[in-house]
C-alpha cells in the first residue's frame, strides 16, 4: 500500500494537487483533533435513577462508606420530603414526609460531620443527629434564651469532640459552644457582620463566614445602597465553658463566600468573586476561582463548581491550581453538591427551570492530557512522514533534472 501511494506521488506534476490537498486535510482535521483534548470532556447531564428522581434536590450528603446520601428534596404537588437512601440494601429510611412528619420545609440545614453523622435543626435549641437507621436529638433548651441553629461544626480530637453552633440570635447571630449538653453564652459580639458558614481550622479554632453591610456610604459605596462585602472571621473557643470570641475579622471587596472545601492540609473557601485557601499556618490567599459552591472529592481535590452558562471548572489540588475549558456550559442552576465515588454531583435546574444533576467524573481529567499527547505524537510522527515522502521526492526531481 505504501508504494503505491509512493507511486502516485512520483507520477506527473498535474498529480501534485492531490499531495498538498491530503496534507492540508490532514492539518485542518489534526489540529481540530488537538484541540478538542483541550476541553474537560468528564461532564454529563446524568439519567437519574435514585430515590430523588424527578424533585429538586434543595440539600445533599453523601455518606463517608458508601453511595448512601441523605437529602432534602421538594417537587411540586408531593411537598418536601427528608429521608437516606440506602446503597447497601437499597431501602429508604424515611425522616420528614408530608404523609407523617411534615417539617421538612423548617430544615435549617444538613450537613455532615466528621465522624460521619448528618446533623440538621427544625426546631429552636436544637439538633438532630443521623447515623444509619439511628436519630437521636440533641435538645439544649433553655428557658432563659431561645435560639435557632443555622450551621454547625465539630473538631475531634483524642480528648472529646468539640461542637461550636452558629445561632440565629433574635434579629441578629452569633456563635455558642457545646458542653455536655449545655450550650454557652452567645459570643458578644459580631463586628457588624451576620454569620452564614462556620467551620473548624483546628484545635481550638475556627473560622466563619459572613457578609459585612458598612454605615452608609463609610466604604465609598452610595449612601442610599451600601455595598455588602465578604467576610472571613477567625473565632477561638477551647471547647470549655468560656463564650467564643471573636478573634479577628477579614474583609474582602465584594461577592459572597458560600461554602468551604479541603485539600490537604489547606481548607478552601468558594466566593462568588474569588475564592480563598487557608494554610494550617492560617496564611491566607485569594484564587481568582469565582464559583457557587467548592466540594472536594474523594482525592484531595477541590473543585469550583460555577454559576449556569460558566464556560470553564476550576481544581485546586494540594497547592496547584488549574481551569479547565469545559466542552459545554454548566447547564445546572446549583442547589448543592456533593462527591461520591469517583463523581462530583451537582444538583439544581436548568434554563428551564426543571430539575437536573449534572455529573463530574473526577478521573477523567488523566484520560484528556494522555489524549492530548498521544494526537500530538500521531500529528506528529504522520505529518513527519508525509513531508519527508515531499522532500525525498523533490530530491530525486532535482537530481533527475541536472
Amino acid at each position: 500500500m505504501a508504494g503505491g501511494w509512493r507511486r502516485l506521488l512520483e507520477e506527473e506534476s498535474e498529480h501534485q494537487w492531490l499531495t498538498l490537498s491530503f496534507f492540508t486535510l490532514f492539518v485542518l482535521l489534526g489540529a481540530f483533533a488537538i484541540s478538542a483534548t483541550g476541553h474537560f470532556v468528564g461532564d454529563r447531564i446524568t439519567n437519574v435513577t435514585a430515590q430523588h428522581q424527578g424533585g429538586l434536590v434543595l440539600d445533599i450528603e453523601y455518606h463517608q462508606n458508601n453511595a448512601s446520601y441523605t437529602s432534602l428534596v421538594y417537587a411540586p404537588g408531593a411537598g418536601y420530603h427528608l429521608f437516606t437512601e440506602h446503597v447497601d440494601d437499597g431501602t429508604v429510611s424515611a425522616v420528614y414526609s408530608p404523609g407523617s412528619t411534615d417539617l421538612g420545609d423548617e430544615v435549617n440545614f444538613l450537613k455532615a460531620m466528621p465522624d460521619g453523622e448528618i446533623l440538621f435543626s427544625v426546631q429552636p435549641n436544637q439538633l438532630v443527629g443521623l447515623q444509619g437507621n439511628t436519630m437521636v436529638t440533641y435538645d439544649y433548651g433553655s428557658e432563659e434564651s431561645a435560639f435557632t441553629v443555622l450551621d454547625v461544626a465539630e473538631f475531634e480530637n483524642k480528648a472529646a469532640t468539640q461542637r461550636l453552633m452558629l445561632t440565629q440570635e433574635g434579629s441578629s447571630n452569633s456563635f455558642r459552644g457545646v458542653v455536655g449538653m449545655v450550650p454557652t453564652a452567645p459570643m458578644s459580639t459580631s463586628s457588624g457582620v451576620q454569620w452564614h458558614h462556620v467551620e473548624a481550622h483546628s484545635e481550638g479554632l475556627w473560622v466563619g463566614l459572613g457578609t459585612h453591610i458598612s454605615t452608609s456610604g463609610a466604604d465609598g459605596s452610595s449612601p442610599a445602597t451600601p455595598e455588602p462585602r465578604p467576610v472571613l472571621g477567625w473565632i477561638t473557643w477551647n471547647g470549655d465553658e468560656a463564650t467564643p470570641v471573636l478573634r479577628n475579622v477579614q474583609m474582602f471587596a465584594s461577592g459572597i463566600f458560600h461554602s468551604f472545601g479541603s485539600s490537604g492540609t489547606d481548607m478552601i473557601v468558594g466566593g462568588t468573586v474569588e475564592s480563598l485557601v487557608i494554610a494550617s499556618n492560617q496564611e491566607v490567599r485569594a484564587l481568582d476561582a469565582p464559583s457557587a459552591m467548592v466540594v472536594s472529592d474523594q482525592e484531595g481535590t477541590a473543585w469550583f463548581i460555577g454559576a449556569l452558562g460558566s464556560t470553564t471548572i476550576s481544581t485546586y489540588d494540594e497547592g496547584v491550581f488549574e481551569v479547565h475549558q469545559l466542552s459545554r456550559p454548566v447547564p445546572v442552576e446549583l442547589s448543592d453538591a456533593g462527591a461520591q465515588d469517583d463523581y462530583i454531583h451537582v444538583h439544581g435546574t436548568n434554563a428551564e427551570g426543571e430539575p437536573i444533576q449534572w455529573s463530574i467524573d473526577i478521573t477523567a481529567e488523566g484520560s484528556i492530557e494522555s489524549g492530548r499527547g498521544f494526537l500530538n505524537l500521531l500529528f506528529l510522527l504522520g505529518g513527519g512522514a508525509l513531508l519527508t515522502m515531499m522532500f525525498t521526492y523533490a530530491v530525486k526531481q532535482l537530481r533527475t533534472q541536472a
